[in-house]
């Protein structure tokens, strides 16, 4: 059966539960929920001494999917709980993923007074503390994933360096505690599912500790993963270990909130990499304001460096629909190649200036971005 019909009897047998959406079935509740996130984008590919500038327009995609979940009452203040969740692409009508249906997150849990535990694919509980610390809470040119979480380089090396939050973590356990003091923590490990030691490339483990109070937020995220030493380089073992830390926090005054985010990121034989952002918001009405800047450095790398700086407009017609506009700059040293956000998908198009999947090392790009985001 060919992908597009597992799509269509997928879609047909999930009817009747979307027709359920929002509804109390006895003691158990079903959501269907999504959000449809598109926007118009220009960006400026500065020249290097092999290649002149150019610019390049196009439609992005901002994170676009639909979910079901849906909970159950089973008394003593426990519950049951669950939830399927698939991105598309709105800009072309596919789905994010040719090989998962509900590639995003895929999970059910248990929850009682003592926590909860979550069975299935799961995102790290590091994304959700970088989310906090993100001034563009992961949305739009200034995300502030663009240095902390870089997806890999082909064809070498494929390691992405910073946290493990550009994809979920299948085959995964996660522990949630209660909230006690304005502390909540979260563990998640990621099993290999490969025969002999757990320890082998596809093992992952992450954790964080939060902390809220009132306007405060501050947090720590530590990851540990196992990756194919062949990616990179032989090694004894034939894998390598690779660590992130990070820390998070943002403050909420009477006219703007501030947020900070620091990364540090080991792996075996490499240098390491630090990366760090700052931002504001404004709300002003309907209408918010938003700015970040960011660094990443490769340690021992001569030229190493990449900065990154936006400056965003939100104007909310609603509770569910925002206009929103950004312009941001990702500039280059002679060594870094990273590449501003809602870009990543023209590089299969423009190859003269992104061969190995990325901009040229040195190579800078400003983007422009007006887009509408719509939550159902």
């Amino acid at each position: 059966m060919t992908n597009k019909y597992k799509v269509l009897s997928c879609l047909v047998l999930l009817g009747p539960v979307a027709a359920m959406a929002q509804t109390t079935l006895g003691s158990s509740d079903i959501t269907f929920y999504g959000k449809i996130d598109l926007a118009l984008d220009t960006t400026r590919f500065s020249s290097t001494p092999t290649l002149p500038g150019q610019t390049a327009h196009y439609v992005s995609d901002d994170i676009s999917f639909w979910g079901i979940r849906g909970s159950e009452s089973l008394g003593g203040n426990t519950r049951a709980y669950f939830k399927l969740e698939a991105g598309f692409s709105p800009d072309t009508g596919a789905l994010e993923s040719t090989t998962s249906f509900f590639d995003r997150e895929s999970y059910i849990g248990y929850g009682a007074e003592w926590g909860s535990v979550q069975l299935g694919n799961q995102y790290s509980p590091a994304v959700f503390l970088e989310l906090r610390s993100d001034p563009f809470t992961r949305h739009a040119a200034g995300n502030g994933t663009t240095l902390m979480q870089a997806p890999p380089v082909t064809p070498s090396p494929v390691v992405s360096r910073g946290t493990y939050g550009a994809a979920t973590a299948p085959n995964a356990v996660q522990y949630i505690s209660p909230t006690l003091y304005g502390l909540i923590g979260k563990a998640l490990y990621s099993f290999s599912e490969k025969p002999g030691s757990q320890n082998q490339p596809g093992r992952y483990a992450a954790g964080t500790l939060e902390y809220t109070n009132g306007p405060l937020f501050m947090g720590v995220g530590y990851e540990n993963s196992t990756v194919a030493a062949t990616k990179l380089a032989p090694s004894a073992d034939g894998q390598l270990m690779q660590r992130t830390i990070t820390l998070g926090g943002a403050y909420t005054f009477p006219i703007a909130k501030l947020f900070a985010y620091g990364m540090k990121n080991t792996l075996t034989g490499q240098p390491d990499v630090n990366g760090y952002m700052v931002g504001f918001n404004v709300p002003l009405s309907q209408f918010t304001i938003k700015t970040i800047y960011s660094s990443r450095q490769t340690d021992n790398t001569v030229g190493g460096r990449a900065t990154f700086y936006a400056l965003g407009l939100d104007y909310d017609l609603s509770k569910r629909t925002t206009l929103y506009s950004a312009v941001a700059h990702m500039n280059n040293e002679t060594s870094a190649n990273a590449a501003a956000p809602n870009s990543f998908g023209l590089w299969p198009s423009v190859k003269t200036y992104a061969p190995t999947g990325k901009p040229a090392n040195g190579q800078s790009l400003s983007t422009l971005e007006f887009g509408i985001r719509h939550t159902f």
